[in-house]
């Protein structure tokens, strides 16, 4: 988790007089800094809400892109079981065919 610190945190330090640090707090721009091995970095709100909205539409898209996929997959597997489907109806109508003319010809004997 990121720390969240007023920029002018730094500046408002003080030492009261039994030697405590004091801190006051001035709001006028609040930041987050992120430490890095060798440097410190600053973002502001408006940083960090821009790049949550970009990953956040990111997310979006790759979720949109995923179920279009899969409804793609879905579409053509429905059209291979409906093709199946005609073609073994299709074998027993012919194998009921062939089944009837045998029995008409054994009936003749």
């Amino acid at each position: 988790m990121l720390p969240i610190r007023n920029s002018s945190e730094m500046s408002q330090e003080g030492h009261g007089s039994d030697g405590d640090v004091e801190m006051g707090l001035n709001t006028d721009q609040v930041t987050t800094e992120v430490f890095t091995g060798r440097t410190d970095k600053t973002y502001s709100i408006e940083e960090i809400n821009k790049i949550c909205n970009e990953k956040a539409q990111e997310a979006k898209t790759a979720a949109e892109k995923t179920i279009e996929m899969i409804e793609a997959d879905r579409k053509k597997k429905l059209e291979k079981i409906s093709q199946l489907r005609t073609e073994l109806t299709n074998t027993i109508n012919d194998a009921n065919i062939k089944i009837n003319k045998i029995y008409e010809d054994l009936k003749k004997i």
